[in-house]
């Protein structure tokens, strides 16, 4: 390659090196994460949680957060930097009768025994606490996201459900009408059937709107600024079966940042406390001076040292106090966290129990024999052995079945999803490397 070649090869590698093109090629994949959504033909819920970790403008605002919080941390514990001074004489500027008067002072505090590594490790260990807050944000906004999927796929399939049903009553009001032209029966039957159809299309709209609503809150859970609509889930989730292999309190101690979070902040506590108590213990500082006013040369050049004077015990005194009950605070919330943390498993752990009965019922129990119903019934009303209040009722008992059942799919997923945030899991396909 020729000097030429190789300089503009250089030049064209330039704007993609800098910070905006980075920050452009960083917001051009989010929105490519984004725009994965909308490409199939159903909402794909790994990719919706992807898109969450990588478009939330909160867990954004939270991670700089902690960031922040480290870079404090190190400032925290650092020196503080060098002071120096200098004074000049003004009268002796200019004068023939003596030389120029001046004097140059540095000084640097050296705090060996003072309170600031103290408080530097309680920095460094509120910025890990900090970082578990932002875990836990992530497995709030996994769960949120989770949370509203299943919610679409129930809108989904219960405006399916209601689509279905106005079909079958339209076709119940034909053999309305054709008996009632035939004078079998009133046009009670008619009309009934017509006001079943018009309640089924004013709860398909309601459907639909709160649909909206959901999809809008999906959209700010991306940050998502245009006004597509997002495809529903598949019209059939997977019926899953939990494989955690500990559902008790335990994993939930060992994988909930919340608990990592108190423990890190009892952590600096503690070192507050040594910090507090360090504010007894003189600071050194190493003085330097060069004094041109001195007579004598070998007085120009001066160096020594000095150390506070923390005289003041009542301060002292006071701050180890705080100290002390900002530790008691921390260890209070951290058992009132793990607590709380205990409650939540249980309460999952039962739930997902009970939605998955209650699934089986539905689905092998509840729907067949409405299915069954309405058939033994429809042919009953067309053989004028029974009347339309009867199909109308199985009709709904159908419709309540095949919801139920929507429902409990939904409701399985749910529960199964709270147990993964009690315990304090996330998907291994969203897991970041551990920082440094």
């Amino acid at each position: 390659m020729s000097l030429r070649a190789a300089f503009a090869v250089l030049l064209a590698l330039i704007p993609m090196l800098s910070p905006a093109s980075a920050r452009a090629a960083r917001d051009a994949e989010q929105a490519a994460v984004v725009d994965s959504l909308f490409a199939g033909s159903t909402l794909d819920l790994s990719a919706l949680e992807r898109a969450v970790m990588v478009r939330n403008p909160s867990l954004a605002a939270m991670r700089s957060a902690w960031q922040a919080m480290e870079a404090r941390a190190d400032r925290a514990g650092a020196w503080d930097d060098p002071r120096l001074t200098g004074m000049v004489a003004p009268r002796s500027l200019g004068s023939s009768d003596v030389d120029p008067g001046y004097s140059v002072e540095i000084t640097q505090m050296v705090p060996l025994f003072g309170p600031r590594a103290a408080m530097g490790k309680a920095s460094r260990a509120m910025a890990r606490s900090m970082l578990e807050d932002y875990r836990a944000m992530r497995l709030e906004m996994l769960r949120a996201a989770r949370g509203l999927y299943f919610q679409l796929f129930l809108l989904a399939r219960s405006i399916e459900v209601n689509r279905e049903l106005a079909d079958l009553m339209a076709q119940f009001r034909r053999v309305a009408l054709q008996k009632y032209s035939a004078g079998v029966v009133g046009q009670q039957d008619a009309l009934q059937a017509e006001l079943e159809l018009a309640m089924l299309d004013h709860q398909i709209v309601s459907l639909g709107r709160t649909r909206g609503e959901t999809q809008a809150r999906l959209r700010a859970l991306v940050h998502d600024e245009t006004d597509r609509p997002f495809p529903d889930p598949p019209p059939e989730l997977p019926h899953i079966e939990h494989a955690l292999a500990d559902t008790t309190f335990r994993a939930a101690a060992q994988n909930r940042p919340e608990i990592r979070a108190r423990q890190a902040a009892v952590e600096a506590r503690r070192f507050e406390i040594a910090a507090a108590g360090r504010t007894r213990v003189p600071e050194l500082m190493l003085l330097g001076r060069y004094d041109r006013a001195m007579d004598a040369p070998e007085w120009r050049t001066m160096v020594g040292a000095g150390v506070t004077l923390p005289i003041w015990f009542g301060k002292n005194a006071a701050g180890v106090r705080e100290a002390k009950q900002g530790l008691r605070q921390a260890s209070e919330e951290a058992l009132a966290v793990s607590d709380s943390i205990r409650a939540q498993v249980d309460i999952a752990r039962e739930r997902v129990r009970e939605t998955s009965h209650e699934l089986e019922i539905v689905e092998t129990r509840v729907v067949p024999a409405s299915e069954r119903a309405l058939a033994s019934v429809r042919a009953g009303y067309e053989a004028n052995r029974s009347d339309f209040l009867t199909l109308l009722t199985a009709e709904r008992d159908l419709a309540r079945a095949r919801l139920d059942r929507y429902q409990s799919i939904a409701m399985v997923h749910v529960a199964l999803a709270d147990l993964e945030r009690a315990i304090g899991l996330e998907p291994a396909s969203l897991r970041e490397e551990e920082p440094r």
